[in-house]
């Protein structure tokens, strides 16, 4: 039995997927297959059974994944112990992030850390923030930074990055600030997704003030930031994002940015992790050392409407 069986061994049991588990490992299929025909021929058992399409553990297979896992744990955390003798790092950090912290935080986060530990991998995923929800609770990441808490009862939250969101324009429109939703309804409005942090956030907030989304005039929804920000500059409408995410376009006036009265208080961005997952030692080390150097990212967008 060699470790690297057992890692492929707990990447097919959390991903409940051989295909998956190849991608993530960087490998074919059916070295993925190959392996795992080698563990049960080690042990003398079956370790997956297939239902259809589907594959899942056998009482055996069940037995042997929390041992598995320990058993990787206790070597990642020996190795990242001794690497100060050894002058060796090698790991795997697999960040699943929203869009906000996933442009503008992560990676200058990321440049960072890894100039402190060489050897380290990332692969960085955007998505929305209920999607990297799902991507902790379906092991396809190790650790999420969101801006909503879903699905609390399975993750750790881990309040990391304050912001606000703003009310954008058109450069040619001009209002007050601290302006109230209930004077913009009559505003064609641009929005994000629906498994957008950003997005639950605003609904939450018309819901609150009495409105709903059928109240407003929607001219459209856009997936991502940038196409938002640039149907905003071109006066398809305004929208409700996050200050950081308007900052740039702000300061070179392509659009106006607003303090929204209803949205007086800052959000939180939080790291997650699922409850049941014991982190690696350096995805442990990257959530503290981000922790600490968030105020590198929150001065870089002090300059956002008050």
């Amino acid at each position: 039995m060699l470790l690297h069986q057992l890692e492929i061994f707990t990447q097919v049991a959390e991903k409940n997927s051989f295909s998956k588990a190849a991608q993530s490992l960087f490998l074919s299929q059916s070295t993925v297959s190959t392996h795992i025909s080698n563990l049960e021929h080690y042990f003398g058992q079956k370790l997956f059974d297939r239902l259809g399409k589907e594959i899942v553990l056998t009482p055996f297979g069940e037995k042997l994944y929390p041992w598995a896992r320990e058993i990787l744990n206790v070597k990642d955390r020996a190795l990242w112990e001794m690497k100060g003798w050894t002058a060796k790092i090698d790991g795997h950090l697999h960040i699943a992030a929203s869009s906000v912290p996933a442009k503008y935080a992560i990676p200058t986060l990321l440049a960072k850390f890894l100039g402190e530990y060489k050897g380290i991998q990332f692969v960085l995923n955007q998505s929305g923030s209920e999607i990297v929800a799902a991507k902790l609770l379906n092991g396809d990441a190790e650790i999420g930074v969101l801006g909503k808490q879903y699905h609390e009862d399975q993750l750790t939250f881990i309040p990391f990055l304050q912001e606000k969101l703003v009310l954008i324009t058109p450069s040619s429109i001009h209002l007050n600030n601290h302006i109230s939703i209930t004077e913009l309804v009559d505003y064609p409005f641009i929005f994000r997704k629906s498994d957008s942090g950003t997005q639950a956030n605003v609904v939450q907030m018309l819901h609150t003030s009495g409105i709903t989304l059928s109240d407003l005039q929607v001219a459209g929804y856009c997936d991502n930031l940038e196409a938002l920000k640039e149907s905003v500059r071109e006066g398809i409408g305004i929208s409700i994002i996050s200050g950081i995410a308007a900052l740039d376009y702000v300061k070179s006036r392509q659009i106006n940015a607003y303090e929204l009265a209803e949205l007086p208080e800052k959000r939180m961005f939080y790291f997650a992790h699922h409850k049941k997952r014991t982190l690696s030692p350096w995805a442990e080390t990257f959530i503290h050392f981000c922790l600490e150097s968030a105020g590198l990212v929150s001065n870089q967008y002090a300059s956002l409407p008050d």
